[in-house]
């Protein structure tokens, strides 16, 4: 059985009607969970990882999300991983086939310095999804008193227009509010951001359970007026 097949016979019609309703792709979408998925691409880590890198997906969301899922869980040096990182960037066309491939990194956490200095190439692409890639990252391994400035000043600097490089620069604020309100509400006060950006990381740090009620009130006043 292949594993294209494997993962029909693990659908749900359900949770694919889910999936499409809350993940625009192109591509053709099984519906297999994510648990199911990480205990697949964990076999497959553990048999022959490269050999299903090189394999055709078939345009499937699934066997795509399955190879960020195998690229992130090899534990070799994060270099030997860039190649085929950037080959996954030419597939991916949604939001969630990032945000569970960089979360499932385990090896970052040593090599964060090296890592960073891909980052900022990834972060001036033209690509969507690269530029996204290089947020999550940030927010899910970076936000610690050692980076914040330079956090602050990669938000201040993303130019990209795509949607889902705004909602993941002002997810990046959030979170450096979540952690460090009095100097992300500093930030905020002074920042070069665009509108959509800033609001929307007012929106959601005035969301989240992890900034106080006194850091909401202040945030509230700080929120641009459309012109």
């Amino acid at each position: 059985m292949t594993i294209l097949q494997e993962l029909a016979t693990l659908s749900e019609e359900n949770y694919k009607v889910f999936n499409l309703r809350i993940i625009p792709t192109n591509h053709n979408v099984l519906g297999v969970r994510i648990p199911l998925l990480k205990q697949i691409a964990k076999r497959i880590t553990k048999e022959s990882p490269y050999e299903f890198l090189t394999l055709d997906k078939k345009n499937n969301y699934e066997m795509i999300l399955l190879e960020g899922l195998v690229i992130s869980s090899l534990k070799v040096p994060f270099s030997n991983l860039v190649p085929y990182i950037e080959t996954y960037m030419t597939k991916i066309d949604n939001w969630a086939q990032v945000d569970s491939f960089v979360m499932n990194f385990k090896g970052i956490k040593k090599e964060k310095e090296h890592v960073y200095n891909i980052l900022t190439h990834w972060l001036n692409s033209k690509e969507e999804f690269t530029v996204r890639i290089a947020l999550i990252i940030l927010l899910s391994y970076y936000v610690e008193k050692e980076y914040l400035e330079n956090i602050f000043d990669i938000s201040n600097k993303i130019k990209h227009k795509g949607y889902y490089v705004f909602m993941g620069n002002s997810w990046l604020i959030s979170v450096c509010m979540a952690k460090f309100p009095e100097e992300t509400i500093k930030f905020l006060k002074v920042n070069t951001l665009d509108e959509i950006t800033h609001n929307k990381s007012i929106q959601k740090s005035c969301e989240s359970n992890r900034v106080s009620k006194e850091h909401k009130e202040i945030l509230r006043t700080l929120k641009r007026k459309s012109k």
